[in-house]
């Protein structure tokens, strides 16, 4: 069985609406998915409703945005009920820090010769990543292009101080959160963690680990295999497609993990 447990609609920054996600997987040969949109499980009810037209078996998910070990880590949350009362609190909590995060960089950018400001170009914000980095290109940002500005904006983000990040949750009260909600926690594109010995820490407070990344190598994959194995834990798949910024939809190519399938009931 094909699986794809990492997957973004426009509903977050993503570039495809959740229908046109769905079909796309489905045309690529997958036959189990999951929505996983960063901080929101706004796109799963359309989602779902398109799967059960194409005959795909749908997981509603949630990609969450966490802090732990002077770092942000995203915990996907996978077979949760999208209407968790918790799971909303955390949402509205991620969905204010990302809002304060990007005004941040808004004024960072205005102060460098670039004529942007928060109050004319973002009176709606916040707003997605792709939308962000489109206004700022059509105000001169990045010479305009793209994916300078992409690469901009994961350099300032990622440079920001612990604070910034605060009021986010851990990797194990987001974990802690989504199997209150009925899903398994699984610690997102994995491979920085375990470069800095950090990953078998990080695996104490979830469920599992993204071993099995469509983006990274072959021994990439193996190595994070070998750790998430030989802690006892549940190894996911998925491609990460946002569709902006990467190149087309490249599905795994291997089969679910069974433990993990089981696990989800699928």
């Amino acid at each position: 069985m094909i699986g794809d447990f990492h997957l973004h609609s426009n509903r977050s920054d993503g570039r495809l609406s959740p229908p046109a996600l769905i079909d796309v997987v489905a045309d690529a040969g997958v036959q189990v998915a999951a929505l996983t949109d960063h901080d929101t499980t706004a796109g799963v009810q359309e989602a779902a409703s398109r799967a059960r037209e194409r005959g795909l078996t749908f997981l509603p998910g949630i990609e969450m945005t966490t802090f732990g070990f002077d770092r942000v880590v995203h915990v996907l949350g996978l077979g949760i009920d999208p209407e968790h009362t918790d799971l909303h609190k955390a949402n509205r909590v991620a969905s204010a820090v990302w809002d304060a995060n990007q005004r941040r960089w808004i004024e960072a950018i205005g102060k460098n010769k670039v004529k942007v400001s928060v109050d004319r170009d973002f009176a709606d914000h916040p707003v997605r990543l792709p939308v962000l980095i489109e206004r700022l290109c059509l105000r001169g940002f990045a010479d305009g292009d793209p994916k300078q500005a992409h690469a901009a904006f994961r350099k300032f983000f990622d440079g920001l101080p612990a604070d910034a990040y605060a009021a986010l949750p851990t990797p194990a009260q987001a974990a802690a959160i989504i199997r209150c909600a009925g899903g398994v926690a699984i610690v997102a594109h994995p491979y920085g963690l375990l470069q800095d010995q950090l990953m078998e820490r990080l695996l104490g407070d979830v469920d599992g680990a993204e071993a099995l990344y469509v983006p990274y190598t072959d021994a990439q994959r193996a190595d994070l295999r070998a750790v998430v194995e030989r802690n006892g834990k549940l190894i996911s798949c998925g491609s990460d497609y946002h569709g902006y910024f990467t190149a087309e939809y490249r599905r795994p190519l291997w089969d679910a993990p069974d433990a993990l399938v089981q696990r989800l009931q699928v």
